[in-house]
């Protein structure tokens, strides 16, 4: 899929007036509402200056040859957009959706043998003025009942930064962060079928900029890790 195709399969859906979502799990966590909270917290957090978001997973020998993310002709963007995906719109988030000027791939992309990316190098660390935020399993938390953010505070002089401990913050959850989804999903088509409500148009919007993004270092990779601009995009 690229971004045009994106494109066809929203205007099919605010045709028929009907909820289009995809399936980022994670940002259904009510952990993510907290790690939202944090990052525009201009006391512990301050001005956003990096973040690092990245996710990996190892697949066996059975699974580098056979699954649909390994086949050009089925998930031809492979890793990029079954793990860079996540990782991407972590950056986004938090960055509140704003969409980089430029984007470039890093030197060293691996490809198997059908020309598919396999790396894609399960963390988001996010640097404040004032502090740190670090999430360690963003995509797929340890446990399916709760989830931490790790929280450092900048303090006034180096060695303060250097000997004070991190805080940890844990969130707790009834149901799984899949389950989360499909509960706010099925809020949403009910507000449509049963109030006349329109489709929430977020989560196209916030859909469309990860695709951007993807297609953009996609084209980044194939031109040798050239910068690509989302100018006009």
């Amino acid at each position: 899929m690229n971004v045009t195709e994106f494109d066809k399969i929203v205007a099919a859906c605010e045709k028929n007036g009907v909820q289009i979502m995809d399936g980022t799990m994670w940002a259904h966590h009510p952990r993510t509402a907290k790690l939202k909270e944090f990052l525009f917290d201009s006391d512990r957090f301050g001005q956003l200056k990096n973040v690092h978001s990245s996710f990996s997973l190892a697949g066996d020998e059975d699974f580098l040859k056979n699954d649909i993310r390994v086949k050009p002709n089925l998930d031809g963007l492979g890793a990029l957009v079954d793990l860079g995906w996540y990782a991407i719109r972590a950056a986004l988030f938090a960055n509140n959706f704003e969409l980089p000027k430029i984007v470039a791939a890093s030197p060293g992309t691996v490809l198997n043998e059908s020309g598919v990316i396999l790396s894609c190098a399960m963390e988001i660390a996010a640097v404040g003025t004032k502090g740190t935020l670090c999430v360690q399993d963003f995509v797929i938390p340890f446990e399916e009942t709760q989830a931490s953010i790790v929280h450092h505070l900048h303090e006034s002089s180096v060695h303060e930064s250097l000997v004070n401990r991190p805080s940890e913050h844990t969130v707790k959850t009834e149901i799984p962060q899949e389950a989360c989804m499909v509960r706010e999903f099925a809020r949403l088509v009910g507000e449509i079928k049963n109030k006349g409500a329109e489709p929430d148009g977020f989560w196209p919007n916030i859909s469309r900029k990860t695709q951007l993004v993807v297609d953009a270092i996609k084209e980044s990779v194939d031109k040798n890790c050239e910068q690509i601009s989302l100018s006009g995009r």
